[in-house]
């Protein structure tokens, strides 16, 4: 005698790659917040490696999952953690000068994201240029964040210009940590 038994997985595959979505935006999220504890504390913005923790997610996860991961980020700095810049914690930080920072951390992260991934073989030029645009981004809207407490010309000064010699490094070590990543993955 023969007896069939018919076995269902316990997780089905939709199941699983939602799992994976999500550990992957966690460990995102995790990232940037151990980027915000590397600092030099300038005022009134920090000097933190968070810019090349988003350009580095965008590479890897792409712009959905990266974008996510930021806005996971700033969630836990809403409920208290202690991962701003240095270790702070302030439920109210879009009261904080560098609000405008962290509000341009999810799109540049979906922007960079969507233009590296747009294209099948992005060459290391393409995804230097798609770090630029985030950059781009990062320092527009941190200026206008700026603009609350400061004028125009001091949001630049102090919002801008100290960031861009390391900001060179940094968006050089992304495209090239991206670049390397996108090379192994296919």
């Amino acid at each position: 005698m023969e007896v069939l038994v018919e076995s269902t997985p316990v997780f089905s595959e939709k199941t699983k790659a939602r799992s994976w979505t999500l550990m992957q935006v966690v460990l995102g999220s995790l990232f940037l917040a151990a980027c915000a504890q590397i600092t030099i504390p300038l005022y009134p913005i920090p000097l933190t490696m968070q810019t090349l923790g988003i350009f580095f997610l965008a590479a890897v996860q792409g712009g959905k999952k990266a974008s996510y991961s930021a806005l996971l980020y700033l969630g836990l700095i809403t409920v208290g953690l202690p991962i701003l810049a240095g270790g702070l914690s302030n439920s109210l930080w879009f009261t904080l000068p560098q609000v405008g920072y962290l509000f341009a951390f999810p799109i540049a992260a979906f922007v960079i994201g969507k233009l590296i991934h747009s294209k099948k073989n992005a060459s290391p030029l393409w995804i230097l240029g798609s770090i630029l645009v985030g950059q781009a981004i990062i320092y527009t809207l941190g200026v206008a964040g700026l603009t609350r407490f400061l004028s125009i010309k001091e949001s630049m000064m102090v919002g801008v210009v100290p960031f861009i010699p390391l900001a060179g490094i940094k968006i050089l070590i992304a495209s090239s940590l991206g670049g390397l990543w996108l090379r192994w993955k296919r």
